[in-house]
């Protein structure tokens, strides 16, 4: 049987996130071992792919890139580039990657929260 992780994202309020018993207020990025916060992080629209490169470093499945309140996509070429390098991304408001993230982690799944917070 597989052990039960404590990677689970608690709580999400109105420009703040609870994981692990600590509230972030800034922009972060949670995978199953690691926490980078705060994140720096351009707007949506000039995101590279070296902003991405935390989740090329592991085992990562899939990003879950949260955008804020709001759903933005960022540039179709930047999409296929973090494809190329072997790594699903889902792009949705910051909300719905949370809970995407815990259904993930509950699966056993390796995902990569990558949450801008507004």
């Amino acid at each position: 049987m597989k052990e039960t992780n404590n990677s689970l994202i608690e709580s999400v309020g109105s420009g703040k996130i609870q994981y692990q018993g600590k509230w972030y207020e800034e922009s972060l990025i949670i995978g199953i071992d690691k926490i980078i916060y705060p994140w720096k992080h351009p707007s949506v629209a000039d995101l590279e792919v070296s902003d991405f490169e935390s989740a090329f470093e592991g085992n990562t499945e899939v990003i879950l890139l949260g955008t804020g309140k709001k759903q933005v996509f960022p540039d179709a070429h930047l999409v296929t580039k973090i494809l190329k390098r072997g790594v699903g991304i889902e792009v949705m408001d910051s909300k719905s990657a949370c809970r995407t993230f815990n259904l993930l982690v509950s699966e056993y799944r390796r995902p990569l929260a990558m949450l801008m917070l507004e």
